[in-house]
């Protein structure tokens, strides 16, 4: 056969052929020699041996090459009923195609991210993210060096443990310094992640804690800076103005042990013995860690044996373990050290959501399928009387349903190499080096095939299985009886119709509480301006400046931009609000002993003077930050309404004192509360310090403009290069550019769940048109015949527009009753609105009543217009 070619196959053919000719011409020569005729011989012999058709099906069944040829025969015939009908046939295959293609963009978003955490590393599945204290979306890094280092060597649950911390750090020695995410590293850090150099080593052990000025680079800085020098092994290059040796190179697509963040080189811990104190000193928590389990040994037991261990290193440490030091271990794909604890609360979510798309489209299609089965119901009716039997008609109706589903899905395929790439889109630029995107893998490819799998199972199986029932003689007998394939398919293709709106419902009412949320979280205030401020960061640190010059050019900066034409109030800070970056540290009340694992943990950040003036943030008790609050002045700080009721509630906090990395500050002022992280965020506490006595390891400068803040940006970043033409200026951007960040999964929750809501609507919508026209055109001679006894146009209106109300009712009231269910699981990321809103609730069920009322209208309209003599005739 032409489909199935077989050489072997072929052969064995031929070989019984030769077979059975061989024992006719036997037979005959000696029926001859006999003395029979020669015609009379050959009648004979082919009449004792058979036929020899059935002879060749036996012998090929024997073989098991029938249901082979069978196969190719039911695919041909799919191929020919298909091509007959080429408008059913890419209708339905382009509307699978966008399901499938729905369902595999969000895969492959979650496929880049959660299942493939660390791309590159080595059974992600045995990796999990520790963190110590409280458990929250976006945590500071929870360990000491020296506690990293103990835990390390006392546990017995993981075959190893790593350590990192990532930060911003300028590539020096060009004419402009390059700012690149680099990662200090135990020296483990690509053993326990699996990693084998493209290029040279990696780091020895040997390496770890003592200052050792080598570099691994990522390889698409490897790429893009240095042209992929295969000799850049053992060359030197310049970091923050300190030579480095480059040992190796990172595989690519390697992008660091964040999910979500690109790391673009690795150096150790403390490379250039510059950090002493960190290393050395147990409450300096700047390290996360990421440890490979033992084989056997569950998460469970891991927690354990690690709260044993860190137990004992607090009962040996107690002044240095203040606060919550319970252990906890997330897996990879939901780590709150990166982007993925983010995803995993949004992309399964709308993963859902592109499933009920697919089950939506699929009902649609298999409408539209038992339609036309219905249509060619005589068709089978006569193929069954002549031997057919169900399971064939049924099967080679399925394939019809295959053939569909399989295209569709390499469509699906071919698209999702583009969607798959559209995630970084929703991202707007920001200070976070993200590295999200999607990726087509077999995972990916594996999930295609299964939804068409299943869509094609959906699409053909249930309508060929109850077109096949039709009895063959009752509709060889009356057509006009059977016209509509009996009261059983009419009764599916309500149930199909019924499916439809009521699967429609939950994601309209999803789509517009997302809608909402969005809007009221654009509407919301934050507590800060927005509008009229400018911020840009400048890299002193990362480009190696020491701390007194860095001082020096901070108050340059300071004085240059504030005589700037335009700018209003000028000031510094090592913090950007609504930004995803979060600063957390432990604040203790003079004299406060705090109870066992016990976590007073705050929001910090470090302001210069004007810096609430700059946001608009009134200062409702005490004072603000002046430029007398230095070093060498007494420590001061601010504390906002949450905070002063934490620790003081009912007292006046001025004059309170605080203590923090182990040091007294004094309340000085208390300041109104404004959003930190996320408009939608519990109130936490929050205390500023001044800028000049705790300068941070950040330099931002933040301007209050009087007109458009983007028309200043090109003079406040040559009134910082005028200062010094080396200094590293970036992220020059708008106070309300630098906060979408907040808000992008709103965005991404609304776009998409309003996209499927959308699809879901017009499909819920065509297959009420769909039917309620199929069965009202099958109605026809009635309604004439009605029309011709007396019954009114509005009678006949009427009889259309009940039977497709009584549909969209049912499926009204399935839909709802899941809906106000379902709208639970999405009640937590909402803002300003309940899960059951009424106003929702309500604008939704009379959007999608009118839609289908207009559906229903429309075949009702045409039928009342029939002439009744021409309708009667239409038998």
């Amino acid at each position: 056969m032409k489909w199935f070619p077989s050489f072997g196959f072929q052969w064995r053919k031929r070989e019984l052929q030769e077979e059975i000719d061989a024992h006719l011409q036997m037979a005959i020569a000696d029926r001859v020699a006999r003395g029979e005729t020669a015609e009379t011989a050959r009648r004979a012999a082919a009449r004792e041996f058979g036929s020899v058709p059935l002879v060749q099906d036996v012998t090929r069944q024997m073989w098991g090459q029938a249901w082979l040829d069978q196969l190719g025969q039911d695919v041909r015939y799919a191929l020919r009923q298909l091509r007959k009908s080429p408008g059913f046939t890419i209708t339905a295959t382009a509307m699978l195609a966008v399901a499938i293609c729905a369902n595999s963009t969000v895969f492959s978003w979650i496929d880049g991210t959660m299942l493939r955490p660390i791309p590159g590393a080595r059974d992600t599945g045995e990796l999990v993210s520790l963190q110590r204290g409280e458990r929250n979306f976006s945590p500071t890094p929870p360990f000491s060096y020296i506690d990293y280092r103990d835990l390390r060597e006392q546990n017995h649950a993981f075959a190893g443990i790593l350590a990192y911390h990532n930060d911003w750090i300028a590539l020096t020695g060009g004419a402009q310094p390059d700012r690149v995410y680099i990662a200090n590293v135990s020296a483990n850090y690509f053993d326990v992640l699996g990693i084998k150099p493209t290029l040279g080593r990696f780091f020895l052990p040997d390496e770890e804690a003592r200052a050792v000025p080598n570099v691994v680079l990522g390889y698409a800085l490897w790429k893009t800076r240095y042209g992929k020098d295969p000799a850049i092994v053992g060359k030197s290059i310049e970091v923050a103005r300190h030579p480095v040796t480059v040992i190796g190179v990172a595989p690519e697509g390697f992008v660091g042990a964040a999910p979500g963040l690109l790391d673009d080189l690795w150096v150790t811990l403390d490379p250039l013995g510059t950090d002493v104190w960190r290393m050395t000193h147990r409450d300096s928590d700047w390290l996360i860690l990421v440890g490979r389990l033992r084989p056997g040994v569950s998460r469970g037991q891991a927690t354990q044996d690690l709260d044993t261990s860190m137990h004992h290193i607090v009962v040996a440490y107690p002044d240095q373990h203040l606060g919550d030091n319970r252990i906890t271990l997330d897996p990879m794909w939901r780590s709150p050290f990166g982007a993925n604890g983010y995803m995993a609360a949004t992309l399964p979510i709308l993963l859902a959501f592109a499933g009920v798309v697919l089950l939506l489209t699929s009902a649609n299609v298999a409408t539209l399928t038992l339609v036309r089965f219905v249509s060619r119901r005589r068709e089978l009716a006569i193929r069954q009387s002549l031997g057919a039997n169900r399971m064939q008609l049924v099967r080679q109706m399925m394939l019809e349903g295959a053939v569909i589903s399989i295209v569709a899905g390499a469509v699906a395929l071919v698209l999702t190499w583009w969607t798959s790439k559209t995630f970084a889109w929703f991202f707007p630029v920001n200070a976070v080096p993200l590295a999200l995107n999607g990726n087509v893998d077999h995972r990916v490819v594996i999930g295609i095939a299964v939804s068409s799998l299943l869509a094609g199972m959906l699409c053909g199986a249930l309508p060929a299985w109850r077109s096949s029932h039709a009895p063959a003689i009752e509709v060889l007998k009356a057509e006009s009886a059977s016209i509509s394939g009996g009261s059983r398919n009419r009764k599916l293709l309500s149930g199909l119709v019924v499916a439809q709106i009521a699967l429609t419902l939950p994601l309209l009412l999803c789509s517009g509480l997302f809608l909402r949320t969005l809007r009221n979280l654009a509407a919301a205030n934050p507590g800060f301006e927005q509008d009229h401020v400018l911020t840009a960061s400048v890299g002193l640190n990362i480009a190696g400046y020491s701390n007194d010059e860095a001082k020096l050019i901070r108050r340059k900066i300071l004085d240059r931009v504030s005589a700037l034409p335009g700018v209003e109030v000028a000031s510094l800070t090592d913090w950007i609000p609504m930004t995803l970056i979060q600063k957390r540290n432990d604040a203790y009340p003079e004299g406060y002993v705090p109870h066992p694992h016990e976590s007073l943990l705050v929001q910090n950040a470090e302001v210069g003077p004007r810096y609430f003036e700059s946001l608009h943030i009134p200062i409702l008790e005490g004072r603000e930050f002046t430029p007398e609050d230095d070093e060498r002045a007494p420590r001061v700080l601010i504390v906002d309404q949450t905070a002063a009721r934490r620790y003081w509630p009912g007292q006046d906090p001025l004059g309170k004192r605080l203590r923090i990395w182990g040091s007294l500050f004094t309340v000085v002022g208390v300041a109104r509360n404004s959003t930190h992280t996320f408009v939608n965020e519990s109130p936490e506490p929050m205390v500023y310090m001044s800028y000049f006595q705790q300068p941070g390891y950040e330099t931002m400068v933040q301007v209050k403009t009087e007109g458009n803040p983007v028309d200043l940006e090109p003079m406040v970043e040559n009134a910082i290069h005028g200062i010094d033409s080396r200094l590293p200026v970036f992220d020059v951007r708008s106070m309300r550019e630098s906060t979408q960040m907040a808000n992008i999964f709103a965005v991404i929750e609304s776009t998409l769940a309003g996209m499927f809501a959308l699809i879901g609507l017009v499909l819920a919508i065509t297959g009420i048109y769909g039917v309620v026209a199929y069965r009202t055109q099958l109605r026809t001679h009635e309604i004439g015949i009605r029309m011709a006894l007396g019954a009114s146009r509005v009678d006949v209106l009427r009889l259309v527009l009940v039977q497709g109300l009584w549909l969209t009712g049912i499926g009204l009231a399935l839909g709802l009753a899941s809906a106000l269910g379902l709208t639970r699981v999405i009640g937590r990321m909402l803002y300003g609105i309940g899960a059951n809103d009424p106003i929702t609730v309500v604008s939704v069920v009379m959007l999608l009543g009118a839609m289908s009322l207009l559906a229903c209208y429309l075949p009702a309209h045409r039928a009342m217009r029939r002439n009744p003599v021409t309708a009667i005739r239409e038998l």
